[in-house]
C-alpha cells in the first residue's frame, strides 16, 4: 500500500472509534454480573488518582494502640461493662450502627487530602481511647439459633484461668492476606499474654515465606518442599500434605544426615520454646533423630515406627536454640514442626498463598486426621476469599466453600468455626481506585456458607469500612494498606488482627457476664 493509503486506513479506523466511543456511555456496557465494555474517555488522561477520604482510618487508629510490631504491649483493658455498646452480635445481621455507618459513609467519599493531619510514628504506642474503640469494633455474625457456637472455645479459655485445663488452641487458615505470621500474631500475643503460652505454633520445616520473627534458621541436606496449593507439582500421585497442605520431604539418610537448626529469638513471647513437636511419616521403619538443644550432649530418638508419628523433644529449660540431624534410611516426610510452651495456648498460621480455601477436602483425609487430632483445636478460623473475586461464580464458590466447612466439621466436630471474609480489594478503572466488581458477592456467599452450615461470621470488608475503603487504608499517613490496594501493610495487617480480636473478646465478655448471672 502507498503511505497515502495507510494514513488514510488508520484514519478511518481512529474516526471510527471515536465515534464507537461517544456513543458508549462512560459507566460503559454491562455484558454480565462482573463484566463491562468500555471505552478511554478524553477525560481520563486528565483524571487524578482518587482515594476514599483517610479519615476513617485515622479514627480506627486513635481507637487502636497497634504498632508495627505485633508483639507491642499496652495496658489497655475493654471493660466489661463498656463493650456492650458497640451493638449485639447475635443475628444474622448485626443491625444498624450510626456510628459505624457514618464512618463507612466517611471512607467512601472521593473528597479530603492523601496524608493525614495527626500524622503518628508506627513505632510509637498510642493511647487507646475507649468511646473510639467501642465505635470500631464490629461484632461476629451468627445465625439465630447458633448464638452459643463459641461457648465450648470460651469454657477452655476459663478452664486455663482457673488452672482446670492446660492447653487450648486456634487453627488460623487463610490465603496471602495472613501469610508469615500476619495477623496471627497479634492475635495470638493478646490470647498468650492474657490467658497463657508462648511459642509460635506450626510452621513448615523449609519456610514457605522468608524471614520469621520468632526465629532464625539454618538447614543443610537435599530437602524439597511441596505444596497441594499453588503451583503443585504433578509428578506426585499422592495428595498425602497434611493439615498445612504442605510437606517438606526427608531425603534418605546417605553419609551425612540432612540438618535442620533453629535459633529462638527469647526476648520475644513467640520466641520463648519448651517443646518441640514434629509430625512425621517415615517410608520404613528404623528412622532416628539426633538433636542437642541450648549446650547439652546430643541426644537421639531411635526406632522410629514406619508410618505416621509425632516426635516430642523436651528440655528442662527454655530451648535457646536446637539443631536436629534425621536418619531416615529411606527418606520421609515431615508435615510440620511446632514451636510450644508446656502450656498456654497455641495459635497456627497456616497460610496459603493464591489459595481459595477449597483444597481441604481434596487432599488425603488420613494425615489429616492424624494431625487434626493430635492438635486438639478448640477454634478454627477460616480466612479466604480474596482469590476468587475475578474469577469464581458466588454460587459455586458457595457450594464448594460449604463443602470445605463439612469437612472441617468431620475432622473436629465439636470445634467451633468461624469464616473470616475478604478484606476490601480495589482495581483501577478510568484512573481511579475503585472495589472490585463481585466481591461483594463472594463475601456474601462466604457469608451465607458460614451461617447455612453452623459457623460464625466476621465481615473484615465491612469492619473497614466497606465500599472502596481499601484507598483510604492504602494513603493514610502512615500507609495501612500496600501499594497493589490488596495486601495490608505491617501496621494495617495489625490494626484489623486487633479488631478481629477485639469482637472475639466482645463475645467472650457476653458469654462470661452470662455465666456468672447464673
Amino acid at each position: 500500500m502507498r503511505p497515502l493509503q495507510i494514513f488514510i486506513y488508520f484514519a478511518t479506523v481512529l474516526l471510527l472509534l471515536s465515534l464507537l466511543a461517544l456513543l458508549v456511555p462512560e459507566q460503559g456496557i454491562g455484558l454480565g454480573s462482573d463484566v463491562r465494555l468500555s471505552f478511554v474517555q478524553f477525560s481520563d488522561f486528565n483524571r487524578e488518582d482518587s482515594f476514599a477520604a483517610p479519615e476513617h482510618v485515622e479514627r480506627l487508629l486513635e481507637g487502636s494502640h497497634v504498632t508495627e510490631d505485633p508483639e507491642s504491649d499496652s495496658d489497655l483493658a475493654m471493660p466489661a461493662d463498656r463493650v456492650a455498646a458497640s451493638g449485639s452480635a447475635i443475628g444474622n445481621d448485626p443491625g444498624p450502627d450510626p456510628v459505624r455507618d457514618q464512618e463507612t459513609a466517611s471512607a467512601t467519599g472521593l473528597t479530603g487530602s492523601a496524608g493525614s493531619a495527626n500524622s503518628r510514628d508506627p513505632a510509637t504506642v498510642v493511647t487507646a481511647n475507649m468511646d473510639s474503640l467501642q465505635h470500631v469494633i464490629y461484632p461476629i455474625q451468627f445465625s439465630g439459633e447458633e448464638n452459643e457456637l463459641l461457648y465450648p472455645f470460651f469454657r477452655s479459655l476459663d478452664g486455663m484461668k482457673s488452672g482446670k485445663l492446660k492447653h487450648a488452641r486456634i487453627l488460623h487458615f487463610g490465603d496471602s492476606q495472613i501469610e508469615n505470621d500476619r495477623m496471627t500474631a497479634l492475635i495470638r500475643y493478646r490470647f498468650q499474654k492474657q490467658f497463657g503460652g508462648t511459642g509460635q505454633g506450626l510452621v513448615q520445616a523449609i519456610p514457605l515465606y522468608s524471614g520469621s520473627l520468632s526465629y532464625t534458621q539454618e538447614q543443610s541436606g537435599g530437602w524439597k518442599r511441596y505444596t497441594f496449593f499453588g503451583k503443585r507439582d504433578t509428578l506426585l500421585r499422592h495428595r498425602s500434605y497434611g493439615i498445612m497442605g504442605a510437606y517438606t520431604a526427608v531425603p534418605p539418610a546417605d553419609g551425612e544426615w540432612p540438618m535442620l537448626q533453629y535459633r529462638f529469638r527469647t526476648t520475644r513471647r513467640s520466641g520463648k520454646v519448651e517443646t518441640i513437636r514434629m509430625w512425621l511419616h517415615t517410608y520404613v521403619e528404623g528412622g532416628e533423630i539426633a538433636y542437642m538443644i541450648n549446650d547439652s550432649g546430643p541426644d537421639t530418638i531411635r526406632n522410629l515406627p514406619g508410618g505416621f508419628s509425632l516426635v516430642e523433644l523436651h528440655h528442662a529449660e527454655r530451648i535457646e536454640h536446637v539443631k536436629i540431624h534425621m536418619g531416615f534410611p529411606e527418606g520421609g516426610r515431615i508435615y510440620g514442626i511446632s514451636f510450644e510452651s508446656g502450656d498456654g495456648l497455641q495459635m497456627d498460621n497456616i497460610a496459603m498463598r493464591g489459595s481459595s480455601g477449597l483444597i481441604f477436602s481434596k487432599m488425603d483425609r488420613k494425615v489429616q486426621k492424624f494431625m487434626m487430632d493430635q492438635l486438639s483445636p478448640g477454634l478454627i478460623l477460616l480466612q479466604f476469599g480474596g482469590n476468587v473475586v475475578p474469577y469464581m461464580n458466588p454460587g459455586y464458590y458457595r457450594e464448594a466453600f460449604s463443602r470445605e466447612i463439612a469437612f472441617f466439621k468431620e475432622m473436629a466436630p465439636h470445634t467451633p468455626v468461624i469464616v473470616i471474609g475478604p478484606s476490601d480489594m480495589s482495581v483501577r478503572e478510568r484512573g481511579v481506585f475503585t472495589t472490585y466488581p463481585g466481591l461483594v458477592a463472594i463475601r456474601d456467599a462466604l457469608k451465607e456458607a458460614a451461617l447455612t452450615n453452623g459457623c460464625a461470621f466476621w465481615d473484615l470488608y465491612e469492619a473497614m469500612g466497606g465500599y472502596n475503603s481499601m484507598p483510604s487504608f492504602v494513603n493514610a499517613d502512615p500507609p495501612l494498606a500496600r501499594p497493589d490496594y490488596i495486601h495490608f501493610s505491617s501496621l494495617g495487617i495489625n490494626l484489623v488482627g486487633e479488631m478481629f480480636y477485639n469482637a472475639l473478646m466482645q463475645e467472650y465478655r457476653e458469654y462470661d457476664k452470662l455465666i456468672s448471672a447464673r
